[in-house]
């Protein structure tokens, strides 16, 4: 299935960069998003086989491309508004079109990837997808966001590769360099410890410019910062979550040594660096999807904090991972409103969001309200587990200084949000230029009510797949 997966989908990505015509380009969208779809539903349907013996269907490969079918559902219609808002170009439509469906598939394939190898070849290709999608409009600042990135990412990936390269040598037997997961895992006792120590930080620090973490962190928060809407909505989550399953399958191979208390030790001090320049940044903030990146950065912190602390944390973390992805790519397809109405993205200039449009600003709160864990957010219930189990397993002292950081980020992000929604209007403001949807915010209300009622209700075939994840730390 994977092979006509990726086959097909570079086939429409073709037709619509070498064809530019919306029509062709929608149609190209529709089918891509339904092959999609079909590839989560037999992924599940043959969950543990492999595929061309370098991708396998497991839960959690399965879990996150289900979320990415689901997210790529509404990205269609807000690309569509993107498209009628800022570009107006069909050629540059086409392009945009393409890339995203490039990036989807080198996404699906980085969760499928049982080889740490394709896995590599697979974020890389991320990488060149993210780029050129922050600068498809040439203008200047997201050129130098662009370049920033694509600096930041290859210089990880670089560091990841060496840590790959360390793994391949610890790992050749008399039949060569096997680079699967199952077989380092199994291996990984046979390792020196040195090396294998090398190696994961080598590949945490690497991958960190995927997951938003320290110390490559810096690259990703200014190309979220400029990237288009619809593009936020997947790099924030999808590729988010990209990023979590390069570390979570190195941290599933130190798992089956006596180094996993090590590595344990590793995410909560990379989740405390991490979380803590979130904070500080948050005071400096003046473009809200920049407050969305840091915002990002907190989150995936807090999941890191969460795996630190060995069993107990397992589940509340990936459970927070689904939550934030579905949170945040609702947030952000708000946003694209937002900028539709105040053509800017600064938070001096706007104001009065729930005057001039009730629905999109009562969407807008109830997201803010999701993402900052106020009851009934389902990340509340996610964060309750988290703190739960570090105060259970003797973590005081971080769970208070992880709690006051969460408060003080709470009231910034509270107050950043107030501003746009009750603030005086702005003076620049010009209502004859607005472009609305009332459609548009559809898509939001679900993605947050779904959140909200899985937070307290979850369905026994999510929690079976978080529970067969925690499985492979086992």
């Amino acid at each position: 299935m994977i092979l006509p997966f990726f086959g097909i989908s570079l086939l429409l990505s073709l037709l619509i960069f070498l064809f530019p015509n919306r029509i062709i380009m929608a149609a190209g969208s529709v089918l891509f998003v339904l092959l999609h779809c079909l590839l989560t539903v037999y992924a599940y349907q043959n969950l543990g086989s492999f595929d061309m013996a370098y991708f396998q269907f497991d839960s959690l490969s399965v879990l996150l491309n289900a979320l990415l079918s689901i997210l790529l559902i509404p990205t269609i219609f807000h690309s569509n508004l993107y498209f009628k808002r800022h570009v107006n170009d069909v050629k540059n439509e086409s392009r945009f079109a393409a890339t995203m469906i490039i990036l989807a598939t080198a996404i699906s394939s980085v969760y499928f990837a049982e080889n740490i190898v394709v896995m590599w070849v697979s974020i890389e290709a991320t990488t060149l997808c993210v780029t050129f999608l922050i600068f498809h409009n040439r203008y200047e600042t997201p050129l130098e966001a662009a370049w920033k990135y694509l600096f930041l990412s290859s210089v990880g990936i670089a560091i990841a590769f060496l840590g790959i390269l360390i793994l391949a040598t610890q790992a050749t037997s008399p039949e060569g360099a096997n680079l699967s997961v199952s077989y380092l895992a199994s291996v990984a006792p046979k390792m020196d410890p040195f090396f294998l120590k090398t190696a994961f930080v080598l590949i945490l620090t690497g991958y960190s410019a995927k997951l938003n973490v320290f110390p490559f962190y810096a690259g990703t928060i200014d190309a979220k910062t400029v990237a288009p809407s619809p593009v936020n909505a997947i790099f924030s989550t999808a590729m988010l979550n990209a990023g979590f399953v390069s570390i979570f399958r190195m941290y599933s191979i130190i798992n089956q040594t006596p180094l996993n208390s090590w590595a344990q030790n590793v995410f909560l001090v990379t989740g405390l660096i991490s979380i803590s320049l979130a904070t500080i940044q948050l005071f400096r903030i003046k473009r809200y999807k920049r407050m969305f990146a840091f915002s990002s950065m907190e989150h995936v912190a807090l999941i890191l904090i969460a795996i630190s602390v060995g069993k107990v944390g397992y589940y509340a973390a990936l459970l927070h991972l689904i939550f934030h992805t579905l949170i945040k790519g609702g947030l952000f397809f708000q946003f694209g409103q937002v900028r539709a109405f105040f053509h800017s993205g600064w938070i001096k200039d706007t104001g009065a969001y729930f005057k001039l449009n009730g629905t999109g600003a009562l969407a807008f709160l109830l997201g803010i309200i999701s993402i900052t864990a106020i009851p009934p957010s389902g990340l509340f219930i996610t964060e309750f587990l988290i703190f739960k189990a570090l105060f259970s397993s003797g973590y005081i002292f971080t769970a208070i200084a992880v709690l006051i950081m969460l408060t003080i980020i709470l009231y910034i992000i509270i107050s950043k949000t107030m501003h746009l929604l009750f603030a005086e209007l702005p003076d620049n403001f010009k209502p004859e230029a607005v472009f609305a949807n009332r459609f548009e915010t559809v898509s939001q209300f679900v993605l947050f009510f779904a959140v909200i009622y899985m937070g307290f209700n979850p369905p026994p075939i999510l929690t079976e797949l978080i529970n067969q994840t925690i499985q492979l730390l086992n």
